[in-house]
């Protein structure tokens, strides 16, 4: 199989690479409670697979998953939603009954090492530089669309943002709910143990096991504050085409922007 992956590369195959289209993925996500029942891990294992799978499509290059992730206190509106009073201190999804904090980094020093992985990529003649996050804390969004506009703005080179766990792909999406786990057994079965969760019929409370829905973050609880979309359900076969959906959506926009850099040599600010 082609070598895609930067760190097993050798010097001559990485300028091979970077003179067909000057192509790197970034795969960022956290190192972050996901339930009793998967490993901290599953935000970045989800982002570096998608990143894989796009780059055997498009060319490019993969470099080596960075496991950081930041977060911030939840609001009384979310706490609400969740089952929680609202009055609670809580940082993203490090919930009370949580066995293990998760490691979440400072926002203003994410934001720095992130700049710094974007700026040395420059310095490296990559044109083209894809972010593929997994992990959804609103506040690590916005600081990665942020540094992707202004590098875009700033440069020669064009950096897209990207999200690993989109809405509208077979499954429905959530933290540590249906879809992150399918995706999980898909990526790294070992990583899973649903033995850990209750068994069946018992309903999961979003409150006990910091599993969440993203429909509950967006429109409120389901009965009982429980999980609706249940990670129980999950097999490795939904999480394999789940994945496959999300890099297509990753490569439509990767080939646009490929096929807008090549016919406008001067540079493309999107």
């Amino acid at each position: 199989m082609k070598k895609i992956l930067y760190e097993q590369m050798v010097p001559d195959e990485l300028i091979e690479e970077k003179e067909k289209n000057g192509l790197a993925y970034l795969p960022v996500g956290s190192l972050e409670w996901h339930g009793p029942h998967m490993g901290m891990g599953v935000d970045t294992f989800n982002a570096y697979e998608v990143s894989r799978r796009a780059a055997l499509k498009t060319g490019g290059v993969v470099m080596p998953p960075v496991f950081m992730g930041t977060e911030k206190r939840r609001s009384p509106e979310t706490l609400r939603k969740i089952g929680f009073a609202g009055n609670e201190n809580i940082i993203g999804m490090d919930f009370p009954k949580n066995k293990l904090k998760s490691l979440y980094w400072p926002q203003d020093l994410f934001e720095k090492i992130m700049a710094q992985y974007i700026e040395m990529l420059i310095s490296a003649d990559y044109r083209l530089i894809v972010m593929v996050n997994g992990h959804g804390a609103d506040n690590q969004v916005e600081i990665l669309e942020k540094l992707a506009k202004k590098y875009t703005e700033s440069t020669n080179t064009t950096v897209l943002y990207t999200f690993a766990l989109p809405e509208g792909c077979i499954l429905p999406t959530g933290h540590a709910g249906l879809a992150e786990t399918a995706v999980t057994r898909c990526i790294c079965p070992a990583c899973v143990e649903l033995g850990r969760l209750p068994q069946k019929p018992e309903k999961l409370k979003n409150t006990d096991f910091a599993i969440v829905d993203s429909e509950t973050f967006a429109n409120g609880p389901a009965e009982g504050f429980t999980v609706r979309y249940d990670p129980r359900d999950a097999t490795a076969e939904s999480g394999d085409i789940f994945i496959n959906e999300t890099a297509a959506i990753i490569i439509e926009k990767v080939t646009k922007t490929l096929n807008y850099l090549k016919n406008n040599s001067a540079g493309i600010k999107m």
